[in-house]
């Protein structure tokens, strides 16, 4: 089964410690679960291949502290997390918008910023960033919450 958009169950929330990793990376705003509560749905969203048990989650754009405001700002920073064979991987990714179509109204690209670990013992890095982009081609614009969105989202890679 290939990767799906989806609501994360409360009890698959609570087992990888969803709220924890999103307060890791999103220190800024709300804390877990009560930025949960600015959604429409009160649930955390990820896209998930059920089959493979993999999983990827979107924690959000990590802060700049050099900023015209001389205040924290969000960057083009964005840091995902894919669970591949029961480990966490760590990816930051650098975002740029393109040129937007007609058709692909939301156009950008990601540049790998860092990833952490950068292989697993049985698996390569090169799997781990395919396994990533299969998942960010799904996953688009922000997964479950736009689906709207998603569907007029053309994603490249610059790695």
């Amino acid at each position: 089964m290939p990767f799906v958009n989806e609501y994360v169950s409360y009890e698959d929330a609570e087992k990888y410690d969803l709220d924890n990793l999103y307060d890791k990376y999103y220190y800024w705003g709300l804390k877990m679960p009560e930025a949960l509560t600015y959604f429409e749905v009160h649930q955390h969203a990820w896209c998930v291949d059920e089959e493979r048990g993999y999983w990827l989650f979107n924690c959000g754009y990590l802060m700049s502290e050099e900023s015209r405001s001389g205040y924290p700002e969000p960057s083009d920073k964005e840091v995902f997390i894919l669970h591949v064979n029961g480990q966490n991987i760590e990816f930051i990714l650098s975002s740029h918008g393109l040129g937007a179509t007609d058709l692909y109204p939301i156009h950008f690209s990601y540049e790998l910023v860092s990833m952490s670990p950068s292989s697993l013992p049985n698996m390569s890095r090169e799997s781990l960033l395919n396994i990533l982009k299969d998942a960010i081609n799904i996953f688009k614009y922000n997964g479950i919450r736009a689906l709207e969105e998603n569907a007029k989202t053309l994603i490249e890679f610059d790695f």
